[in-house]
């Protein structure tokens, strides 16, 4: 697996921001790539940043994950027991530990992060529909791209907000062939 790995800041027309603890964000060439192809299609007050990509489960930032990832489903838990279906899907690693082609992304809108997760995963969905409502037409336009470009965005709702995406395995076969 070769990674294109990629520090604060930007490549080409995308702005690289990884998520803390991690200092860069590993991405597979082919999902950059595509990634590259949906914002030059976007319009031109929206911009994407890179968020996350491949994170080893070896390693500090590995480790850290799963120490979080712990933390977070107790803590979830107990905020929201009607919701222990979405443990699995929000705490999960989601694809980040096998390969580049899991990424999320964030989007900026006329120069202002859009923040549809203000709290991340604890964000309540009343907070979520009430932040989605000013900027759905952009979300939706960049998730419509997304997908259109190869890529399938998380089944769950909260997942779905931090724009974590798949790149399609028959899009990674079809230009490998």
């Amino acid at each position: 697996m070769t990674l294109v790995t990629l520090p604060r800041g930007t490549a080409g027309n995308l702005v690289i921001r990884p998520r803390w603890p991690a200092k860069a964000v590993s991405i597979d060439p082919r999902a950059l790539h595509r990634l590259q192809e949906v914002q030059a299609r976007l319009a031109g007050d929206i911009q994407l940043i890179i968020t996350r990509g491949f994170e080893p489960k070896a390693g500090r930032l590995g480790a850290a994950r799963r120490l979080f990832r712990r933390m977070g489903v107790l803590a979830f838990t107990a905020l929201y027991p009607r919701r222990r279906h979405e443990i699995g899907p929000i705490f999960g690693s989601n694809g980040h530990d096998v390969d580049g082609t899991h990424v999320d992304i964030s989007i900026c809108l006329s120069g202002r992060r859009i923040r549809p997760l203000p709290l991340g995963v604890f964000t309540p969905t009343w907070l979520q529909r009430q932040r989605l409502r000013r900027v759905s037409a952009s979300i939706a336009a960049v998730q419509a791209e997304i997908s259109r470009a190869g890529f399938d965005l998380h089944a769950n709702a909260t997942e779905r907000l931090q724009m974590h995406c798949d790149l399609r395995d028959e899009t990674v076969a079809t230009e490998c062939s």
